[in-house]
């Protein structure tokens, strides 16, 4: 499944620029606080600046905002929280650890295709 944001909030001010982007969902996976987290690869790769320094993020975990809601099929309009994966290690470990992300910012998903 494939997500596409197409507006952000409370963001670095470099992402503002970078939307609409895509995520292609890889697996949802738990975290401490819930057990619907979703791992996703960017298309493309979104530039971001911390500390002065330009990075490239390739991979995001994203979570609905409210929990109770659900990334599903067709959904339009959906608040998501949007965290930048910043030790590739998490993909392997198949639970959120929280150490390595940097939540970023709100925003508005709409699925766009099935894998």
């Amino acid at each position: 499944m494939k997500l596409t944001i197409t507006a952000v909030d409370y963001a670095p001010e470099e992402l503002y620029g970078q939307i609409p982007f895509e995520v292609e969902l890889l697996c949802e996976v738990p975290g401490s606080d819930r057990p619907d987290y979703w791992i996703g690869k960017l298309h493309p790769e979104l530039k971001w600046i911390k500390d002065s320094f330009e990075r490239k993020v390739t991979h995001v975990v994203i979570a609905t905002r409210w929990q109770g809601t659900s990334i599903l099929l067709k959904v339009k309009d959906l608040p998501v929280g949007i965290s930048y994966v910043t030790d590739l290690k998490l993909l392997e470990e198949g639970f959120i650890d929280f150490n390595k992300l940097q939540y970023v910012a709100i925003a508005i998903a709409h699925e766009t295709a099935e894998l």
